[in-house]
């Protein structure tokens, strides 16, 4: 898994390295994208550095950096919580660069993992979190397949206030890889 680069149409996915940590930071941090979001914290640099090391050994989570075909670095996906055994994983992404909301990214960078996932590490289910507002997420999981499968009431306190989180859930056989490839 360590190393794997997977290249779409129009971004690529690569491993996560040090040298992205600062843009994680800022982007995680950025107001306007963590509207988005359903965490609560906020990232610091030293303290992520150190998660960055701590997981390198970590077999239940891959972290990619998403670059367009040019290098340009405009987020991070990533599955957590690998399952071997139940053969399940949770993904998540950040597209940080606003420039690149609207584009097509999230939708192409969602539909490379998943295929990867399912083909290369033998998953059966890939179940993802959004808060009700995520709009553009809930659209783009839908397109690939992803179904509501519950909503999580007064789940997270983001920013102060309780919101629900939904919880969305693709099946292999389910998967719509919409991305054009």
């Amino acid at each position: 898994m360590l190393g794997t680069t997977i290249t779409g149409d129009h971004i690529v996915l690569r491993p996560l390295n040090k040298t992205d940590i600062e843009n994680r930071v800022r982007w995680f941090n950025d107001p306007n994208v963590r509207k988005t979001l359903i965490i609560s914290e906020r990232f610091e640099l030293d303290k992520t550095i150190r998660w960055f090391e701590k997981i390198q050994h970590d077999d239940s989570r891959v972290e990619f950096a998403i670059e367009t075909t040019e290098k340009i670095p405009v987020g991070v996906i990533g599955l957590a919580g690998i399952d071997s055994t139940r053969r399940t994983a949770e993904i998540y992404l950040v597209i940080g660069q606003k420039e690149f909301w609207g584009k097509g990214v999230m939708l192409e960078a969602e539909c490379l993992l998943i295929e990867w996932a399912f083909n290369s590490l033998g998953l059966e289910k890939i179940w993802a979190q959004a808060r009700p507002e995520n709009i553009a997420s809930l659209i783009t999981m839908k397109k690939i397949g992803f179904q509501v499968e519950g909503t999580l009431r007064s789940e997270k306190v983001v920013d102060g206030k309780r919101t629900d989180v939904l919880r969305l859930g693709l099946l292999k056989n389910e998967f719509k890889n919409t991305a054009g490839r």
